[in-house]
């Protein structure tokens, strides 16, 4: 019986890591006003496009490159899923004081998204403050 239950488990895992991969599939676009830390990389304020550059379906990188070229940092990222499914492209930043980490991205239609794995940076703010969540809504278009 414990074999059959971890075997749907991993079955389970499987399925929700593929349906996230798959949607991130597309690139998406967003222009943020104020500068923003992905990884352990201070990205300026602008427009960025993220794309899923991850190697295998379970893998889960995603690349963040400025508009302009000169910024990229690829991060790892794992699924997270909530009950309700999205209906608008959205970003959820982690702010302390005036930094703010890039912590969730969520894609119209799909109820799982991408969580962005936590840096050392970003757990040592932690250890001494809650973080504000501030959400990026983004039209339908990606912007």
């Amino acid at each position: 019986m414990k074999t059959k239950v971890i075997a749907l488990l991993a079955v389970m895992v499987g399925l929700a890591v593929g349906v996230a991969s798959a949607q991130s599939t597309q690139p998406l676009t967003f222009k943020t006003p104020v500068p923003f830390v992905v990884g352990d990389q201070l990205m300026p304020a602008g427009e960025y496009t993220v794309r899923d550059v991850s190697i295998s379906m379970t893998s889960g990188f995603l690349s963040f490159r400025s508009a302009d070229g000169d910024g990229i940092v690829v991060v790892r990222s794992i699924p997270i899923e909530k009950l309700d499914y999205e209906t608008r492209h959205k970003l959820i930043f982690h702010r302390y004081g005036s930094q703010y980490y890039v912590s969730e991205i969520w894609t119209p239609g799909y109820r799982t998204g991408r969580i962005i794995m936590q840096h050392p940076s970003e757990l040592k703010l932690a250890k001494n403050a809650e973080p504000q969540h501030v959400t990026l809504y983004l039209g339908a278009a990606g912007r």
